[in-house]
């Protein structure tokens, strides 16, 4: 049996619904996984919503097959092909069509046009007419059973996820709907959202039942490789199927340019790195960082999550969540400094058909979006006083009103908020609200700036050079020596991120194997007369408050003698 989905592999799953030779050579070039035909392909080259696949206008075994026959072997190499197969064909028994696929050279099936992705009505319809979720396992298990792959396809029903784990399958894939590709920022954000809470609840629902089965997610509103990104941070997905996303670009290099960010995401197993969940490191900060985040992530208080630019408060407010009892709830993210104030009150709470200008249909707010689950509110020091006096009111009353309406709406939502600066100190210098900050900051963690955890930069390089191998074709690219040692003698005010910026800079200037960063120069601390004394001052008075006031533990936490800890807090 091919091994496509048994190899262990340190990236997720990449495969591409092929509906052309053209989308089928340049899917090959950008080293994808697997490519996907699927009879709804003929249908979008004639420019017909793939859903056409569903009506009775041909045979839709046939028309796969001359799909993958006239364009998509001539040119997919050594790419396994999985094909759309539905099990009650009227021109040709399904076991020698299974047979014939197979001495064609497909690696496995797919049932496909699947009920699961219908309601109501139509798909009343299809069960009356013997296409069932119990024919398309049997016709699964046919092909299994003559060594082919056999692959679910699930739309969004929890209880056809349900029996389809239960079947023994190679993999899963999951889908919420069809790729839409929104042009405002907003609705495309809240749609994915509203996405990854049914992904979240399709996964949890195959994982009752398999805990081992690659599961993929296949379209919905992820359109681009951050989003995609998004949904792996939250979802513990083994991978990706795109369709359409990769087929109605219009460009060569385009195409090949958006399957290589596709595949160049982002990707870590629990167990695969030096880590907790999508935060990697193993100095005794951060260490300190993960158990504070566990023990924290237990109860369902509020927490305040301060730390320099670039650090990664965004992973550790998705790590929390996780851990959390509302891991099955949705995680929805707020960006308070981009919001202007005029629209700060619609975007928390969400508005009503006609409320204000432009507001031509109703919209839900972050506090309904992220009912029963958590509301990440970053950059939580840049809201404005009146922004500041909305959200200490939904929190006091535990409901909202939308901008425009009358009636209260109960909320259930755990707030994470995120701060570049210490709220403690902006509450002291009169520009954040001092009973908001009791509200928010139940328990505040600190993640350190990398200068603190210099020894974490090989295990943040490692994750970060995998994926520059992958967006620019080069598999063997390493850093040599010196480059190490300029890293760990730079001053990193832009913390991570400055250093992935460092690494892809260097990779896009440099030829050859070993990276040597001829035009990077380590830059030495460049802090105003007092800033890092105050800096030390409050990381040292937090960590001794995560300590409970025991100085010893508090030093060994920061990584100092507690000799060094003493004078961080005299401000030396």
């Amino acid at each position: 049996m091919p091994r496509l989905f048994q190899e262990s592999r340190s990236a997720h799953i990449l495969g591409v619904v092929a509906d052309s030779g053209l989308l089928t050579r340049l899917a090959h070039a950008a080293d994808i996984d697997f490519l996907l035909v699927l009879s709804a392909g003929v249908y979008r080259q004639h420019g017909v919503i793939a859903n056409a696949a569903y009506l009775p206008f041909f045979n839709s075994n046939d028309l796969t097959e001359k799909l993958f026959t006239d364009q998509i072997l001539p040119r997919c190499g050594d790419l396994p092909i999985l094909a759309g197969i539905v099990g009650h064909d009227p021109t040709c028994p399904i076991a020698d069509r299974l047979q014939r696929w197979q001495n064609l050279g497909v690696a496995g099936v797919v049932n496909y046009p699947s009920v699961t992705y219908l309601d109501g009505t139509l798909r009343q319809i299809f069960e009356d007419q013997g296409a069932t979720v119990a024919s398309e396992l049997d016709t699964l298990r046919m092909a299994r059973a003559q060594n082919l792959l056999a692959v679910g396809y699930v739309g969004p029903d929890l209880a056809a996820a349900e029996a389809f784990a239960r079947a023994d399958l190679d993999a899963l894939i999951l889908t919420v709907g069809l790729t839409r590709d929104l042009p405002d920022v907003r609705l495309r954000q809240d749609r994915l959202q509203q996405a990854i809470t049914q992904l979240h609840q399709l996964h949890a629902a195959v994982r009752k039942h398999n805990r081992t089965v690659p599961c993929l997610v296949f379209g919905g509103p992820i359109t681009r490789a951050e989003e995609l990104e998004q949904v792996f941070r939250q979802v513990p997905f083994d991978g990706f199927v795109g369709g359409s996303v990769f087929g109605r670009l219009p460009i060569e290099s385009s195409v090949t340019a958006t399957l290589r960010r596709f595949k160049a995401v982002s990707f870590h197993r629990d167990d695969e790195q030096a880590g907790f969940g999508p935060l990697i490191g193993a100095t005794p900060v951060m260490t300190e960082l993960f158990r504070l985040i566990e023990r924290a992530a237990g109860f369902d208080v509020n927490v305040c999550i301060e730390g320099e630019s670039g650090t990664g408060k965004e992973l550790v407010a998705t790590q929390i969540h996780r851990l959390s009892r509302r891991a099955d709830g949705p995680l929805v993210t707020l960006n308070c400094g981009a919001i202007p104030d005029t629209l700060l009150e619609a975007e928390l709470f969400g508005h009503e058909k006609g409320a204000f200008t432009g507001a031509d249909r109703r919209r839900l707010g972050k506090f309904e979006l992220a009912n029963h689950g958590t509301l990440f509110l970053d950059e939580i020091g840049d809201l404005s006083p009146r922004g500041q006096v909305a959200l200490l009111r939904a929190l006091q009353q535990r409901e909202i009103v939308r901008v425009g309406a009358d009636a209260a709406i109960p909320i259930d939502n755990r707030i994470l908020a995120a701060s570049n600066i210490p709220l403690r100190r902006l509450v002291e210098q009169g520009k954040f609200r001092a009973d908001l900050h009791y509200r928010l900051n139940t328990i505040t963690l600190v993640v350190p700036p990398l200068r603190d955890r210099l020894d974490d930069i090989p295990l943040l390089v490692k994750p970060t050079l995998a994926r520059i191998q992958a967006q620019m074709q080069r598999p063997h690219l390493d850093l040599n020596p010196a480059f190490h040692d300029k890293l760990r003698r730079h001053a990193w005010p832009g913390n991570v991120r400055e250093l992935q910026h460092v690494l892809f800079q260097a990779a896009l200037l440099e030829d050859g194997p070993f990276l040597e960063a001829r035009q990077f120069e380590p830059q030495a601390p460049r802090l105003a007369a007092g800033a890092e004394g105050i800096d030390r001052r409050d990381r040292a008075r937090q960590a001794i408050a995560q300590a409970h006031g025991n100085k010893s533990e508090a030093a060994k936490a920061l990584g100092v003698a507690r000799k060094t800890l003493y004078a961080w807090l005299r401000g030396e």
